[in-house]
């Protein structure tokens, strides 16, 4: 028998990269409605429910929600169910802890490495927000302008430290954006504001300043939690 006759088992390549091509379509959209909060927290995620909604097999909807219980987006209980995250005081002291530990260092590299065109695509990230009057797209544009900081500082680990942590960063900025709206009517002013200062540090390149003032924005955010206790 030749070689090319043989039955290997294996799925048909085309049809794997299909099956990955619609579970992240699945899960982008997952992660999209979680976040923009469609589905509430501690809502249940069924499998059936989903998949009669998006129009696909079970197969892609729990290769999503495994993605997304591996970014502590979603949880599984005892009996298999799937849920929202339900995020915690504690879990939030816990990101800005790890933020406060990184983030500094990152942005002090991000100034020393920068080019041009980091500036511009920074520069743009601030028009985009002001042209704005979504709050989803300005949480969207918040946690993708600290992205590109951290990307830009060129030091791999301390990168992949702050890629773990961005799930539960956005899925709390978007929660404490819609809620901070509501009390103030200016998470747009206060993000800009915020993100132009930085700009204006950086350029500076003035290492202490930059770490202070990436540490106020940190604790900045940090105030606005008895804000969460106060709206749930």
């Amino acid at each position: 028998m030749k070689i090319n006759d043989l039955s290997t088992g294996r799925v048909p390549l085309d049809n794997k990269l299909k099956r990955q091509t619609l579970a992240q379509a699945v899960e982008a959209r997952l992660r999209t409605e979680i976040v923009q909060g469609f589905h509430e927290p501690g809502a249940m995620l069924t499998e059936p429910v989903l998949s009669t909604e998006m129009g696909v097999s079970r197969s892609p909807i729990r290769e999503a929600l495994l993605n997304l219980q591996r970014d502590g987006i979603v949880e599984f209980d005892d009996r298999g169910r799937t849920r929202v995250v339900s995020m915690t005081t504690a879990d939030f002291e816990d990101l800005y802890f790890l933020r406060l530990a990184v983030e500094p260092m990152l942005a002090v590299h991000a100034a020393a490495c920068a080019t041009d065109s980091d500036y511009a695509a920074w520069e743009a990230n601030v028009a985009a927000m002001e042209s704005t009057g979504s709050v989803a797209e300005i949480s969207q544009l918040d946690i993708e302008f600290h992205s590109m900081i951290v990307e830009a500082s060129q030091r791999p680990r301390l990168i992949a430290a702050w890629r773990s942590l961005r799930p539960s960063l956005e899925l709390w900025l978007a929660a404490l954006h819609r809620k901070h709206e509501q009390l103030t009517g200016r998470v747009r002013e206060i993000t800009i504001e915020s993100h132009l200062e930085l700009i204006e540090t950086l350029r500076s390149g003035k290492s202490e300043a930059i770490r202070k003032l990436i540490q106020d924005h940190i604790e900045g955010w940090y105030k606005w939690l008895p804000e969460m206790d106060e709206l749930t």
